[in-house]
């Protein structure tokens, strides 16, 4: 039963304020250099290794060129609308919706329920949200926690 793992592994990474300069990239928007980046400067299609802890909000993550082994690739996000903060229940209800559905197909070229894959959210916190955060970003993996190498995308895996 593969998808009762995905909300326990979004709660030890969410995001936190942060910024920087973002990561090295091509001029098709690749990342070219592994380093420590905001969670705020992932964009779909970048790849990054998993905090070294369990965390409850990480402002930072490593991301890596998706050639090299990774444990997550991002393939969409959206942004909450505004007005308080929801709620994680809500925030969760939401991230499943998005991240579940036709955007994870339309990335990986199959469903979520035939996938390989899982997928979890890395979504704002009560802390981030008073602070203006409003993306979620939907993040793939390998279900048996294994190095992915290469992108996710259209690989029907």
């Amino acid at each position: 039963m593969k998808r009762l793992g995905w909300l326990v592994v979004a709660a030890a990474l969410v995001t936190g304020a942060c910024g920087d300069d973002g990561p090295a990239r091509d001029a098709e928007g690749n990342i070219t250099e592994t380093g420590d980046v905001s969670v705020f400067s992932l964009q779909t299609g970048d790849c990054f290794d998993d905090p070294a802890a369990q965390q409850t909000q990480v402002d930072q993550v490593t991301v890596v060129p998706c050639s090299q082994p990774h444990d997550n690739e991002i393939f969409y996000s959206f942004d909450l609308p505004d007005g308080d903060f929801p709620g994680q229940d809500s925030i969760s209800t939401a991230s499943a919706t998005e991240c579940l559905g036709d955007r994870f197909t339309t990335y990986v070229g199959i469903t979520y329920d035939e996938s390989a894959l899982d997928v979890f959210p890395v979504t704002p916190t009560a802390a981030s949200w008073a602070e203006g955060d409003r993306t979620v970003y939907c993040a793939a993996f390998n279900l048996d926690l294994a190095k992915l190498t290469g992108s996710v995308e259209g690989t029907n895996r």
